[in-house]
């Protein structure tokens, strides 16, 4: 009987919307991507077999990619589910540890080198020549908009930032942003990122976005929607006076903006208005 009844249940989660982790989790689709894969074996509690298909993608790729292409997919579908009621919190806490884990683990990841004659992730990096990271004394302050998934992006996005030079901090979720920010004392060089997964990204991520405004207004304000596939700068209107500098919807699309906002020519912009209020 077993056998029918798994197969009963699988075309229920394919059919159901409220039940497509059941075919997430007990399907035997061949052809899954990367992401379906981490989710499927972290909807298991198969931290093992999860690693393995992280391993397996990232064998000779930068941990970018590996972020922007599996974690951060996977994670959108447990949000995804969550919202919908079709993930419970046991799986929910274990797939956020498991990803937290990685995360930790890969703070000294190096990819393999690309070129035979460098011997060393230093001497890879001494080859690229001086960083606009360098350049830049300001401080990059990622905060969660939301939620738990929100956070862990965050931290992705300061953890690559660190792997470039940059000094960047990451906030936990459920803390005050302007509570958070009394205590740093954010100055006319830092700049200010929003991270946001959808579905539910863009109400809480204009509600920081506009008490970050009203407190610093002139201070550089990236907004990071990520996953995010519609048109970005209709997107940028949905904050309206709140609107950040920039929004993004991927690791690699945030550091180019983040790299473009901190650049000499753009520091030399300033305006009186970057100044913090003093109220």
């Amino acid at each position: 009987m077993s056998t029918p009844l798994t197969v009963c249940v699988v075309v229920l989660g394919r059919y159901f919307p409220q039940l497509s982790f059941l075919h997430i989790l007990l399907g035997d689709e061949r052809a899954l991507e990367a992401e379906a894969q981490l989710y499927q074996r972290l909807l298991a509690m198969d931290q093992s077999e999860a690693r393995s298909v992280v391993d397996s993608f990232l064998t000779g790729r930068p941990l970018i990619e590996l972020y922007d292409s599996v974690l951060i997919p996977a994670l959108s579908l447990a949000e995804q589910d969550r919202h919908n009621g079709t993930i419970d919190p046991a799986h929910e806490e274990f797939l956020f540890l498991s990803i937290n884990e990685m995360i930790a683990e890969f703070s000294e990841y190096h990819p393999v080198l690309s070129s035979p004659e460098l011997s060393s992730p230093e001497e890879e990096d001494a080859a690229r020549g001086p960083g606009l990271a360098e350049h830049f004394s300001g401080r990059i302050l990622c905060f969660p908009a939301h939620d738990q998934a929100d956070e862990i992006a965050a931290a992705m996005l300061a953890q690559l930032l660190e792997q470039k030079g940059y000094t960047a901090l990451s906030f936990p979720h459920g803390a005050a942003p302007l509570e958070m920010l009394a205590l740093v004392h954010p100055g006319r060089d830092d700049l200010i990122c929003i991270s946001a997964l959808p579905p539910y990204a863009f109400a809480p991520a204009r509600t920081i976005c506009k008490q970050v405004r009203g407190r610093f207004p002139g201070i550089k304000l990236i907004a990071a929607i990520w996953g995010f596939k519609g048109d970005t700068e209709k997107a940028k209107a949905r904050f309206e006076r709140s609107q950040p500098d920039r929004l993004v919807t991927g690791m690699a699309d945030a550091l180019e903006h983040i790299e473009a906002l901190v650049s000499p020519e753009h520091s030399g912009e300033l305006r009186p208005e970057m100044i913090p209020s003093a109220t």
